[in-house]
Parts: C-alpha cells; structure tokens; sequence
C-alpha cells in the first residue's frame, strides 16, 4: 500500500490509481440523480422540485463530514509519511468518533426544525408536502450517510481506493434497485426514493466499516483520545472543502429563489435536472482531487518533491481533456437527457434554454476544486478556505443577486460560470505564488549550501 503512494509512475498508472476514486465520487452524485430521475418518471414534476428543495440539508450533512474525514485526513496521512502509525491510529479513530456524534446532534436538530428548514429554503405551499415527506427520511439517513463518506475517504487514505470503490459501486447499485422497487412496484412515490437511497447508504457504510473492522487495513480502531488541538487543525484544514460541498447547497438555493421569480414550480424542477448534470460532472473532478490528495499529503510529510510535482502535472493534463470532454457533451446532448428525465415539455424547454449558458462553468471549475483540494492536501487551509469562500459564498452569491437585475433570466445561468472564471483568476495566482515561493526556497537553501562547502 505504501509503495503505490510513492513510486514513480506513468500517465496511464496515474489514470489507474485514480480511477477508483473519480468512479466513487460520480456514484456519491448519482444518490440524489437516482431519486430525480424516478420520481420524475413515475410520480412528477413537483416531486422533482421538492427534493431540489431538500438538497440543501444533504449537502449540509456532506460538507461537514467531506470537512472532518480531509481535514483529518491530510494530517493522518502526513503521520503515515512520517512513520508515525500510532499517533495516525489515535486521530482515525478519533475523527471517527467525532463524526459519529455530530451525526446524531445533526439528525435530532434536523427533525425538530424539518418545517421552517424547509420553508426557509424556498419550499411553497404546492412543495411542502412533498419536501417534508423527502425531508423526513432524508435526515434520518444523515448518520449512515456521514459514516460512508467518512469510511469511504479514509480507505483511500489507508492505501486501498478500491474499497471505496466497492462501497459506492455497491451503495449505486443498491439504490437503482429499490428506488425502483419502493417507487415504481410498490408506488411509495416520493418517500419510496427517499427510503431506497437510505438502505442503500446504509449497506455501503456497512462495507466500510468491515474494511477496518477484519484487521487486515493499515489504519486500526483504538480507544479515542480527545485531542482538541487535532480536531480544531482538522475543521480549518478541511474548511475548504465543506465550503465546496456547502457551495452546492447555497447555489441550488438562491437559484431555487430566483428561478421562482421568473419561471415559478416549474422553473425549480429544470434547475434540478440542471444540477443533476452538475453534480455528475463535477464529481469527476473531485475524483481527481480526493484520489490524488492522499499521495500529496503522504510524499509532503516525506519531504518528496518530484512525486507531489509529478502528480498535479498529471492532475492538471487529465483536467483540461475532461473539461473539453464535459463540456462537448452538455452541448451535443443536454436536450437528450433533460428528455431522460421529465416528459414535460414546459420543463424542458426551460432546462434546454439554460443549458446553453450553463455549460461555460465547467471550462473553470475543475482547476477551482483541485487547487482547493491541493492546498488541504498540503496543509494549507487558509488558501483552500479562500478559494472554496469565492466559489461557494462571495462571487456567486454576488452574481446570481446582481446579474438577472441587468440580463433577466439569462443572468441566473451565468452566475455560476462567472463565479468560477473570476476564482480561477485567485486559485491560479495563489499556486504560482506558492511556486515562487518553493523556488526562492529552494534557491536560498542551494546558496547557503554552497558557501558552508567553500567555507569548510
């Protein structure tokens, strides 16, 4: 497991080991596309606008627990670098615990507040049935949800992407089984696709915890000890992407609100088969950067420089052949999947529209979620923060409230890729100034070595 975290490899060997990793992240986004995809099929289009209502609260319970299992992550893994396994035991098991009982404070705060929850995130008289309905089993998956993300990050730090891979692979297929079973057989309607993504995060969780449990993993349980500092490290090192998976969040919402304005119900559920291709396609540039995180962290707590260079050259080259790739696709066959999902015509007339302006956010945001999850990776929270800040809370929130003001509805389909070219700018100029800074480094280092060598 150590070997494949340090040997040099070839591009292809690269795609190899993060393979697993990119296809766990797109499974993660396919939980909530499955929901969509069958309760738009076989139930309608209010039940797909009740549960983009709901989005928000997952990606809530995501983003903290994406926090914990980085931000602890890239600590541990350095503690492995170092040789220090002990002390990486001690925080797994630690972050473990954390992330078990923040996930039932979650859940009990979650049922109390579900109403005005839902009401404060845009959910209209026509919606509020549904949503709660969703809402309800929704929070009651927050723990086995947080579990999974967190086993599921943590094997690829212990060295072993592949069961990550199991569990997601396992968890998707699972949840296209009884989605269709409680939707479309025993017609539960929405709580059916609510029900069928819970037993399906729970199985997955399940696998995780056999991984550590059997004793063959790398990292092992031990009795926690509070470790404050560790934990405080762990939630600012990690800050950068809960704010990523929380941008998720907060853009479905204040598009939800502005999208009511100008198209109504209908317009919510275009935008929900809008981030539906958002989540998916975005996850294959979180693939990248989870899989690739664990070997940057590890070599950094090593002192391997040309292993972290050669992996962010490889990160960068399998970006920009995605981004063509994903954005070719949305153009060529946005308005063949927006049929996949609803056979209202007035929604997809909406979705197709604003496809078309769309689709420029990813040409930026796959460079934005690597640097993100470049700088955790290296210990550096403060950047990551900065950059996740500007996607997820100042640039678009500023754009999607100021833009439709001038340009109407078109401004609501820009907002996300001006929000992402006007990061890019900050993301691009914090790498190459940490670059400088690695070079005069590096420089003043050689130069003193050279004058104690003529000194001596």
């Amino acid at each position: 497991m150590i070997q494949s975290l340090t040997t040099k490899q070839g591009y292809g060997s690269f795609l190899k080991y993060i393979a697993p990793s990119v296809a766990t992240m797109i499974f993660i986004s396919f939980y909530t596309t499955i929901d969509g995809f069958f309760v738009s099929r076989f139930v309608g289009a209010d039940a797909l606008a009740a549960i983009n209502i709901v989005i928000p609260i997952t990606c809530l319970v995501f983003g903290i627990a994406v926090m914990l299992a980085s931000g602890s992550g890239a600590l541990v893994s350095m503690r492995l670098g170092e040789g220090k396994q002990r002390e990486a035991d001690g925080m797994f098991s630690f972050i473990s615990a954390v992330t078990l009982v923040t996930g039932i404070i979650l859940t009990v705060l979650g049922l109390v507040f579900l109403e005005p929850i839902l009401r404060f995130l845009g959910a209209t008289d026509r919606l509020l049935e549904p949503a709660m309905e969703y809402g309800r089993i929704t929070v009651l998956m927050t723990l086995p949800m947080m579990a999974k993300l967190h086993l599921e990050y943590y094997a690829r730090v212990d060295g072993s992407p592949k069961t990550a891979l199991v569990m997601s692979t396992a968890g998707l297929i699972l949840n296209v089984v009884f989605d269709f079973f409680f939707v479309y057989v025993c017609k539960m309607g929405i709580m059916g696709a609510a029900l069928g993504t819970f037993v399906s995060v729970a199985v997955s969780a399940g696998i995780g915890l056999v991984h550590f449990l059997k004793g063959s993993s790398l990292l092992k349980f031990r009795k926690p000890r509070v470790q404050w500092r560790m934990l405080g490290r762990s939630c600012f090192n990690g800050s950068s992407e809960m704010f990523t998976e929380l941008s998720t969040g907060i853009i479905t919402y204040l598009f939800n609100i502005s999208i009511l304005h100008f198209y109504g119900e209908e317009g919510v559920a275009s935008m929900a088969i809008i981030m539906y291709m958002y989540y998916f396609f975005i996850s294959a540039y979180f693939g990248i950067s989870v899989g690739i995180s664990p070997v940057i962290s590890f070599n950094f707590g090593a002192g391997n420089q040309r292993k972290i260079h050669e992996s962010v050259m490889y990160s960068f080259i399998t970006i920009a052949w995605s981004a063509v790739l994903i954005c070719g696709v949305c153009l060529a066959f946005g308005s063949m999947v927006t049929g996949w999902f609803t056979p209202d015509t007035a929604v997809q007339s909406i979705t197709v529209k604003g496809l078309r302006l769309f689709w420029l956010t990813f040409l930026f945001i796959g460079i934005n979620v690597f640097l993100s999850g470049f700088f955790t990776a290296m210990g550096n929270g403060l950047l990551s923060a900065v950059i996740s800040i500007c996607r997820s809370l100042v640039f678009v929130s500023a754009a999607v409230m100021i833009l439709p003001r001038f340009i109407g509805v078109d401004g609501v389909w820009l907002a996300m890729p001006v929000s992402e070219l006007l990061t890019l700018v900050i993301s691009i100029g914090f790498y190459m100034r940490e670059n400088r800074k690695k070079a005069t480094k590096k420089a003043g280092d050689g130069n003193r070595t050279h004058v104690s060598s003529l000194e001596g």
